[in-house]
């Protein structure tokens, strides 16, 4: 018998439980992918739209992928940089809908959006994660010391 098909999927691979990303870690990498490719598919329209929106669109993807590498680390602050991006991002697209921003009042009213309504889904479940994972962070910090 091979001794290699009795062995977990894991030793295999040269990985251990400990080298494995917790659920949580990758559905929050999923849902800062999601956002990255929600706000990629609509960056040049916002460029030629709104300049600055553009800018800020750029800016956001940069920090969901500096917040995918920090979380894929398993560093916090990669947690607290993805969850504010994602809450920003989640209240700019309100006041869009809202108020308006300056130089920008096409969406005002526009909440049935397809593509705005999966960005306010993957925002959002950025953040909830992103609270989870900072809480449960600060738990085991706590019972360490």
């Amino acid at each position: 018998m091979n001794s290699t098909l009795s062995r977990p999927q894991a030793d295999r691979l040269g990985q251990t439980n400990a080298d494995r990303l917790p659920i949580l870690d990758l559905a929050g990498i999923a849902g800062l992918a999601a956002v990255i490719a929600i706000h990629t598919s609509e960056l040049s329209g916002k460029v030629d739209e709104t300049a600055y929106l553009g800018f800020g669109y750029v800016l956001l993807i940069a920090a969901s992928i500096v917040s995918i590498v920090l979380v894929a680390q398993r560093d916090v602050r990669g947690w607290i940089l993805g969850g504010l991006t994602a809450a920003a991002t989640f209240g700019g697209f309100v006041l869009t809908r809202t108020t308006g921003l300056p130089n920008a009042h096409g969406d005002v009213g526009n909440w049935g959006e397809t593509i705005g309504v999966w960005s306010l889904v993957a925002e959002g479940f950025v953040v909830v994660l992103a609270i989870l994972a900072i809480s449960r962070r600060r738990s085991e910090l706590a019972a360490i010391g």
